[in-house]
């Protein structure tokens, strides 16, 4: 390998960056004589190629549990906790605006922040067992994609569903909240 040792003060600039990269990428300014190709390793065995790939772990599953339903609740699986509609906690028929109003003001046990359930959550309460007054429908707050003004009802009872516009007759406010 031969070395260059030039001058810094007779050279241009650009002319230094030359051997400098040169040096820093182990190569020289004249060609070096060629060594022969380098060994390419052996490929894999073909059982470790056809092997499947491990798999990645799954996530940890959540172990801790929300607190019992307050009196007045019932906790569904996945957690939600429903309102009861008892004679101490009155599930009145509103129009749904003020059926979601009724939702946030609403405070049962020590849980506030209630609101209206969306149209899957009124099916699953039919499925709750433990709940009373699940007769006609229920105001969910899904709206109708079609039309922003009507929002969906549930009859929890029979899973029978419809829309209806929001402030056009008076259904079962049954509030949920979100443990």
């Amino acid at each position: 390998m031969r070395r260059i040792v030039l001058t810094l003060v007779s050279l241009p600039r650009r002319l230094l960056l030359v051997p400098a990269l040169l040096g820093a990428c182990g190569g020289s300014a004249a060609p070096a004589k060629s060594d022969p190709p380098a060994k390419s390793p052996d490929p894999p065995a073909k059982a470790a190629a056809d092997a499947p790939a491990k798999p990645e772990a799954p996530f940890a599953t959540p172990t801790a549990k929300p607190p019992p339903a307050p009196e007045g609740a019932v906790l569904l699986d996945p957690p939600l906790y429903v309102q009861r509609c008892d004679a101490a906690h009155p599930c009145p028929a509103l129009l749904q605006p003020a059926g979601e109003t009724h939702c946030r003001g609403l405070t049962v046990g020590n849980l506030r922040t209630w609101r209206l359930p969306d149209r899957a959550e009124v099916a699953r309460i039919g499925k709750g067992g433990e709940l009373e007054q699940l007769e006609g429908f229920h105001w969910t707050r899904t709206a109708f994609a079609e039309d922003s003004k009507q929002a969906w009802i549930v009859d929890p009872k029979t899973g029978q569903e419809t829309t209806i516009p929001r402030d056009r007759k008076p259904f079962k406010i049954r509030c949920v909240f979100d443990p």
